[in-house]
């Protein structure tokens, strides 16, 4: 099975029921954990600026980015995952049934993986379903299938 069928045969239908945010990222979806380097939204600008202009603790907040990435994960919380793409650097996109998308990419600099699907919301190293060590470099573990 190919990675995109295999990422589609876990993650299609099931929705978001919880996520952390830190050093990385972690959705859990419907048994699986996604843990990401980097989750990205169009919609990131926007709310930056907002939460800069009308959210008084940003100002003073260590990791700003944080607080617009939080709030596009938890907009797409138990809303439907329609459907699951990866592009030729294996870039993941997961669209909703609410028309949000988010991006796990696979340019993050100075690490040494840059998203996974598991069973247990640890690094690849650890186990993963499917990894994306280096952008256009992607792995199937069989045997965690």
């Amino acid at each position: 099975m190919q990675a995109v069928e295999m990422l589609k045969s876990k993650l299609t239908g099931s929705f978001i029921s919880r996520f952390s945010v830190g050093d990385t990222c972690g959705l859990y979806i419907g048994g699986y954990w996604l843990v990401a380097q980097e989750v990205i939204s169009e919609d990131e600008d926007f709310l930056n600026k907002f939460f800069e202009s009308n959210y008084s603790h940003f100002e003073t907040t260590v990791d700003k980015n944080y607080i617009s990435k939080c709030a596009i994960v938890a907009a797409a919380m138990r809303r439907e995952i329609i459907n699951v793409e990866l592009d030729e650097l294996y870039n993941l996109k997961i669209m909703f049934d609410n028309n949000l998308k988010i991006l796990f990419s696979t340019n993050t600099e100075v690490v040494d993986w840059q998203w996974c699907l598991n069973t247990t919301g640890a690094d690849p190293y650890t186990n993963y379903i499917v990894a994306c060590f280096w952008e256009g470099e992607i792995q199937i573990n069989e045997k965690q299938d």
